[in-house]
């Protein structure tokens, strides 16, 4: 009997594998799209990366500064940080780039 091989979440198999266990200090923020190593353990200071570590294959673009000119531009919130109560719900998750087809 063949096993099925299922498709990977991310860009391969161990990666997706890694960030559900979680013991490595490699992350995925869905809400802008980025792949990050996380420098300190108990800080939230991250470096985004551009490659996958394990299989080096070229990670999906950071939609951060896209997801930052819609909130300007369509919601006219110049800065969203300062009060987020008033970001929409499908853009506090990657939602609001998956309907775009982003």
């Amino acid at each position: 009997m063949k096993h099925k091989k299922l498709k990977a979440k991310h860009c391969c198999e161990l990666m997706d594998r890694l960030l559900d266990e979680g013991r490595v200090s490699v992350g995925y923020d869905p809400m802008p799209r980025e792949y990050y190593i996380r420098l300190y353990k108990n800080r939230h200071v991250i470096q985004q990366i551009l490659y996958c570590p394990w299989c080096g294959s070229k990670l999906p673009t950071s939609l951060r500064d896209e997801w930052f000119h819609i909130m300007r531009s369509e919601y006219g919130l110049e800065d969203p940080c300062d009060d987020k109560r008033k970001i929409p719900k499908e853009f506090k998750s990657d939602e609001w780039w998956k309907k775009r087809k982003l």
